[in-house]
């Protein structure tokens, strides 16, 4: 027997799935070990292992692959606990990484602070240097002063130093340089050369960009080679994969060379999960959301395709890789319950976690959060929360949402309870409305998927706020990401910049250009062990209307460029244009921004078994029936409680009814129905 094993280090808990060669899937969760967090990946793995009737050295000898999702690259920038960082830049551009383009909560508030930069300003140094716009030599290198400089930066400790120089994207050799003086005369420090990382337009851009994948080296190296040793220690000789921001997955032997790639690994698999769930029904407009422990994640998927994106925040730090558009909000589980100035009642962002979570973990928590109040309305039953594996106090939940809120707003502790419940949902709904504002669709033309643990308490409240009439609830819902990962194929993107009017267009620099990232496709793929017939090559290209700020990127053929594959490419602009914004013009002029290309190295798919439907009747899995809280049948009813494993495929579920997976509970509030596809997914009838 052999199987295959994704992990999902997440914010309160720590996913795992395995699925074996005759596609049997087995689900565990364990806490995440914020100190140490391959203690938790390690633990759930024990926790499989334990599931499929094995000892850990015996699972693992049979694991083949390992895909890992983790959160360590954004835990370490939000808790600033990288190396100190030093900046060399072309001279009089010192301060680069501080004239910066960043968002703010409030734009038009000057009084405001702006992000503080992950580097300090007396650690960023100037070397005598500079290339111009069109690649040219304007000054050459000063060795002299990359020296002195190098030499400042090792008196001043830096542990790591980030090289981003003028255009280097387009004539690196200086940055080639200055890499190599630094390992000369400070061999103890990490290098980072920004046109490695990423060679674009965008001066603030890259330079952050490389400063953040300076910044989480350390963090990503450590944790990497501690769990490769621990895990062939305990007997794994398969393939471990780390999930990318970009929606793929690559080998720790790539991601050591440029971490930055898993800065924003964690939710990365949530859309991948959403198209498994889609695709049987046909599917291909999703809504992907997952409600965890400490976050409520928000991603779409138009026509079968992810939305990604090259401008996006880790913590508050500008970052430009591309990354799987995803919205993040801090609302989950622990979210806790707290009270403004105004005396309104908010929830979150700040988490109860998992050291020491919700009240009714009875571990030391004494706030009010999402969790305490699904307990409360007996949403969550306490003696089947991770299927019995760990009892909740509903006392100290009850404790929590009477001294937090209840008190405060002058109700009882259900009314409170359900007051949390609510804003909660109210909360998530707008972060939703506002995503599908800004990318111009309608959330009503969508399935919402509903992943992660929490989402299945207040999936049909949500879509009832938001219009959405089509739902799904995945029956691994609680391991959304981990499940997810199962079926990522590995993927590395590569681009150049090249900005031009398409009359002046050069297609045998296009050529050369390709020629270069192809060269490197191919030997990351062969250093992944790749078979040739596994690989996937796929042009991209960035256009904009001629004098817009924003552009588009879009797919090309695949095999050589050529005239026509430029122009399909061109009309694709037009389509997408106007799905985006409302409208195109095919005969405005346009701008080419640059070009890339993804490599892909094919995975083969997960084959999951499709049972074959029964009974319309829900009867057989009855288990019995407890109180529940509903606003729209005036409070307590008693409420039906299934047991999702004793359902069978066709089943119809009448709400109100609770249905207890192992990991999650689903509510289905009165007037809703749904029932119970092939692959036991949840589906609006």
């Amino acid at each position: 027997m052999s199987f295959r094993i994704a992990i999902d280090t997440g914010g309160t808990f720590t996913d795992a799935i395995s699925v074996n060669s005759a596609s049997k899937l087995i689900t565990a969760k364990a806490p995440t070990t914020p100190k140490d967090l391959k203690l938790g990946t390690i633990n759930a793995i024990e926790a499989l292992a334990r599931l499929n009737g094995l000892g850990l050295r015996e699972f693992l000898s049979q694991v083949t692959t390992i895909v890992h999702g983790t959160t360590l690259g954004t835990n370490t920038i939000l808790t600033r606990s990288g190396p100190r960082i030093g900046i060399i830049a072309s001279e009089g551009h010192a301060d680069v990484i501080r004239l910066r383009r960043v968002p703010k909560a409030e734009l038009y508030n000057w009084r405001m602070p702006q992000p503080e930069p992950l580097v300090e300003r007396y650690l960023c140094v100037e070397v005598e240097e500079r290339i111009g716009s069109r690649g040219e030599i304007v000054k050459p290198l000063n060795e002299a002063s990359v020296r002195k400089a190098v030499a400042r930066l090792r008196k001043l400790r830096a542990e790591s130093i980030v090289v981003a120089l003028l255009w280097s994207f387009l004539h690196p050799d200086h940055e080639r340089r200055v890499g190599e003086i630094i390992r000369e005369e400070h061999p103890e420090a990490d290098v980072t050369l920004s046109h490695e990382i990423w060679p674009a337009l965008g001066e603030h851009e890259r330079t952050s960009t490389a400063v953040i994948s300076a910044y989480i080296a350390p963090a990503i190296r450590n944790y990497t080679l501690e769990l490769e040793a621990l895990l062939e220690q305990e007997g794994f000789e398969g393939q471990l994969l780390f999930m990318q921001n970009n929606g793929g997955v690559q080998t720790p032997e790539i991601a050591l060379q440029k971490p930055a790639t898993l800065a924003l690994s964690g939710p990365a698999a949530g859309p991948a999960a959403a198209l498994g769930v889609g695709r049987p029904h046909r599917e291909r407009n999703l809504l992907s959301v997952d409600m965890g422990g400490t976050s409520f994640d928000i991603a779409i998927i138009h026509k079968d395709a992810f939305l990604t994106k090259t401008e996006s925040l880790v913590g508050e730090q500008r970052f430009s890789l591309p990354v799987i558009d995803i919205d993040s909000l801090g609302a989950g589980g622990g979210s806790i319950a707290w009270f403004d100035a105004t005396g309104t009642l908010r929830v979150g962002p700040k988490s109860a976690g998992s050291d020491p979570g919700p009240a009714c973990y009875g571990a030391g928590g004494e706030e009010a959060t999402t969790t305490d109040a699904n307990v409360v309305l007996g949403y969550i039953s306490p003696d089947y929360f991770l299927g019995g594996e760990m009892p909740l106090r509903k006392e100290l939940a009850e404790k929590a949402v009477r001294g937090k809120v209840a008190g405060r707003l002058g109700v009882s502790v259900p009314q409170a309870a359900a007051a949390i419940y609510r804003v909660a949902n109210s909360l998530m709904a707008n972060a939703v409305s506002t995503a599908f504002a800004k990318r111009g669709f309608d959330p009503r033309d969508f399935l919402l998927v509903a992943g992660g643990a929490a989402t299945p308490t207040c999936a049909l409240e949500l879509a009832q706020e938001l219009g959405i009439r089509r739902v799904a609830i995945p029956k691994y819902a609680p391991i959304y990401c981990a499940f997810g990962m199962l079926g990522v194929d590995l993927r590395h993107d590569f681009a150049r910049f090249y900005h031009t009017v398409a009359e002046y267009l050069d297609l045998d620099h296009v050529r050369h250009l390709y020629g270069e990232m192809e060269a490197e496709a191919l030997a990351i793929m062969a250093k992944e062990e790749i078979p040739e017939k596994q690989r996937r090559l796929v042009p991209n290209m960035r256009v904009k209307y001629f004098g817009q700020f924003r552009d588009i990127e879009v797919s090309l053929p695949e095999g050589p460029i050529t005239e026509a594959s430029i122009e399909k490419g061109l009309a694709a602009f037009h389509v997408k244009h106007k799905d985006v914004f409302g409208y195109s013009d095919p005969d405005y002029p346009v701008e080419y921004m640059g070009f890339g290309l993804s490599a892909i190295g094919k995975i083969p798919p997960v084959r999951l078994k499709r049972r074959a439907d029964g009974s319309r009747s829900a009867a057989g899995a009855l288990k019995g029936h407890r109180d529940a809280y509903f606003e729209e049948s005036g409070g307590f009813v008693k409420t039906k409680v299934y047991d999702g494993d004793q359902l069978s495929p066709g089943a119809v579920l009448e709400g109100p009814c609770i249905v207890e997976e192992r990991m999650t509970n689903v509510v289905v509030p009165p007037t809703f129905e749904l029932r119970v596809d092939g692959h036991g997914n949840y589906l609006t009838a």
